[in-house]
């Protein structure tokens, strides 16, 4: 008799401490206990679970909670109606995979990454041929040169003919690089002069969302110089702005090279890559068009740690996130628009809630 109850004592320890076990698991779900209306009210690892609203005893109604995502290594993982959001490890929706995963190559804007994997929604370069190569590392820009590389059937001999062909090209020919007009900087920008060819929009009359002059907080000084162009130079950036920075100066961009624009930025705005709440765009506009007609910021890249988007949204127009460490270099590809005169401007949003240090732009350079 005394086995047998110490017997159903340890199983009765048993079934408590797996009960425990289970409700940590589920209930480490300590996030589906925030409230929200949307996804946005919750961390990007979480969703608002709208299919299944909770009596809240307190405010007596019901009310809607954040939930963790289901994780995820391929789309296999995930329950119908969801995708695979491989590069962060967890499910979402449908509805929130339109627009973030691409279904075709004219979905991948980025240079360095166009061609949309149809087996997970995902834009990579052109080092795997095959859309059926799931597990391939997708190279940065620098690893190859080429595209063509199936034509490549034999190296060596190829490299041999290369080294032939170099050595018989003439000097006019080797020169090209060095044509008039490649190469060159079309205009520079260090807001020393306090930022007399700049205009600043207003979004709204009651915040100030641009200063340009020496600032005290966020990185407490210029890249170079004295002066930036920033959201705050004394403290937190305002809540509600959608104020617009512009270059007064048309800039013609050459049919010739690789236009690009660079500038250096120092970036502690809220926001993550699938949510940024307040963010920075840069924007292009073409000459006889408005600033209400550029919707989109320009696609970019960021020379952040680990890669672009430790500063940029999912879709590298945004600039983002809580970095807050030094200056970082950004570059926008300006090819869309070889030949045409445009206007150079910086948009900055933000939200009415959870301000940081801001954005500090300096050294701003436009060149082929």
């Amino acid at each position: 008799m005394k086995e047998k109850f110490l017997f159903l004592l340890l199983v009765s320890v048993a079934a408590l401490v797996f009960a425990v076990s289970c409700s940590d698991d589920e209930g480490g779900d300590v996030e589906a206990k925030i409230n929200c209306n949307s996804n946005v009210d919750c961390n990007r690892d979480s969703y608002c679970d709208l299919d299944n609203p909770q009596q809240d005893a307190e405010l007596g109604m019901l009310v809607y909670y954040c939930k963790k995502r289901q994780l995820c290594s391929t789309q296999a993982d995930c329950p119908i109606n969801w995708k695979c959001k491989e590069n962060e490890g967890f499910c979402i929706t449908n509805k929130e995979a339109d627009g973030i995963l691409c279904k075709s190559n004219d979905d991948c804007k980025d240079p360095d990454y166009p061609i949309c994997n149809l087996a997970n929604g995902e834009c990579r370069s052109y080092g795997g041929e095959t859309a059926d190569n799931d597990n391939e590392e997708i190279p940065g820009a620098d690893d190859y040169d080429n595209p063509d590389t199936e034509k490549d059937d034999d190296p060596e001999e190829n490299d041999s003919d290369t080294a032939d062909k170099d050595d018989d090209v003439s000097d006019d020919d080797a020169d090209t690089s060095s044509e008039p007009g490649l190469g060159k900087t079309i205009m520079t920008e260090n807001f020393e002069d306090g930022g007399s060819k700049w205009t600043i929009v207003p979004g709204s009359e009651e915040v100030t969302c641009w200063w340009i002059s020496s600032p005290t907080s966020g990185p407490g000084e210029a890249r170079s110089g004295a002066n930036v162009a920033a959201t705050n130079l004394e403290g937190n950036y305002s809540p509600n702005c959608k104020d617009l920075l512009y270059f007064n100066e048309s800039i013609t961009v050459p049919s010739e090279g690789k236009p690009e624009i660079s500038f250096y930025a120092w970036v502690d705005l809220v926001g993550n890559g699938y949510s940024p709440y307040d963010y920075v765009e840069v924007l292009v506009k073409k000459s006889g068009d408005t600033w209400e007609l550029v919707d989109d910021g320009l696609l970019l890249s960021a020379d952040t740690p680990s890669s672009p988007l430790a500063a940029l949204d999912n879709h590298k127009t945004k600039i983002t996130k809580q970095l807050g460490t030094q200056y970082y270099k950004f570059t926008g590809d300006l090819s869309a628009f070889k030949g045409q005169s445009v206007n150079i401007g910086f948009r900055f949003t933000s939200d009415e809630s959870d301000e940081a240090s801001g954005f500090y732009l300096d050294d701003i350079t436009v060149s082929y």
